[in-house]
């Protein structure tokens, strides 16, 4: 046996006198794309193409080690004790404010638990992206069905 496939394919004389295959442009786009993943490859920061030493695959810095993550937790039982002392702040604050303390609160223990505890700030941009196009899409979901519901309660 031969390395060469059989062809049965009809063979053509190019213009240069070589012989072409059907095959050919196939391979061709596949070398292209090849050239093509390589050259943005080269532009793309080291740290996106490598993983470090001693991480996994798709992780750009090491984890956080356990005190930090006890102080992350500290600053989310801090947040959520503001959060408890301004629900009770009701009557001596105006009510858009307490809506919108308790939102960034909110906000901000969602972004602390996102970070560290999913490790979205140890992982390729790739994963937060995805993370955050999730999240996006639902609260448009979310809205949506709101609307919806709104509009068919009040029918």
């Amino acid at each position: 046996m031969t390395d060469e496939p059989e062809s049965t394919e009809a063979e053509e004389p190019t213009e240069g006198g070589n012989v072409a295959t059907e095959t050919e442009p196939a391979n061709a786009l596949e070398r292209g794309i090849e050239h093509e993943i390589e050259r943005a490859e080269e532009h793309l920061p080291v740290e996106m193409t490598t993983s470090a030493p001693g991480l996994l695959p798709g992780e750009l810095r090491p984890h956080p080690t356990p005190v930090q993550y006890v102080i992350v937790a500290i600053v989310l039982v801090v947040i959520t004790a503001l959060e408890i002392a301004v629900s009770y702040t009701e009557g001596t604050l105006p009510d858009g404010l307490i809506v919108v303390l308790l939102i960034v609160m909110a906000f901000v223990k969602f972004f602390l638990v996102a970070s560290w505890y999913m490790h979205l700030r140890t992982d390729q941009l790739v994963f937060r992206r995805f993370f955050i196009l999730g999240a996006v899409a639902a609260i448009v979901l979310y809205l949506i069905v709101l609307a919806t519901l709104h509009g068919i309660a009040s029918s």
